[in-house]
């Protein structure tokens, strides 16, 4: 198998396997003129090895690795602390994201947004008696004045639609 097909059968690129093999990933592979040769079962096997891969899996690294225990107190290791740190940096840029996508919104923004609804709606609510009372007093069947209140509190909520909470 030549190295493009050996790419297509690691799911990978032809410029990666080339660099595998250019830094000995690969000891089995062989190189005749220009191209190279290679027994997919030990490449895979060998490239999993150089790899730190067992099957298609990556092998767990234990925080263990990263801590310097020559130390009285543990401490992380140059390589954890960045790892640390860029981890918290993907989070922090993340959120940002969210943020301006409108997918995520700040909680004091919202509770504001939400109190202004609050009182438009209770404001609405308090409104329905001092307009459909005169109303209500002239009439005496039951079945028109329960059509009137309904119809009242059906339009103040109708009236929330237009509310922009943005």
């Amino acid at each position: 198998m030549d190295a493009k097909a050996y790419a297509i059968h690691r799911k990978v690129s032809g410029a990666m396997v080339t660099k595998y093999l250019q830094n000995g990933m690969i000891p089995s592979a062989k190189q005749v003129g220009r191209k190279w040769y290679i027994d997919p079962e030990k490449a895979d096997q060998e490239l999993n090895n150089a790899l730190g891969r067992t099957g298609d899996t990556l092998t767990k690294i234990k925080p263990e690795t990263y801590i310097d225990k020559s130390q009285k107190t543990p401490m992380p290791s140059l390589a954890a602390n960045r790892a640390i740190k860029e981890m918290y940096a993907a989070r922090l840029q993340k959120l940002e994201f969210e943020e301006k996508s409108k997918k995520l919104v700040p909680f004091d923004e919202l509770k504001l947004q939400l109190s202004k609804l609050h009182l438009q709606v209770r404001d609405n609510l308090r409104t329905i008696p001092d307009r459909i009372s005169p109303i209500i007093a002239a009439e005496t069947d039951s079945a028109k004045i329960h059509s009137i209140i309904s119809s009242e509190i059906r339009e103040c909520l109708e009236g929330l639609k237009t509310i922009d909470i943005s």
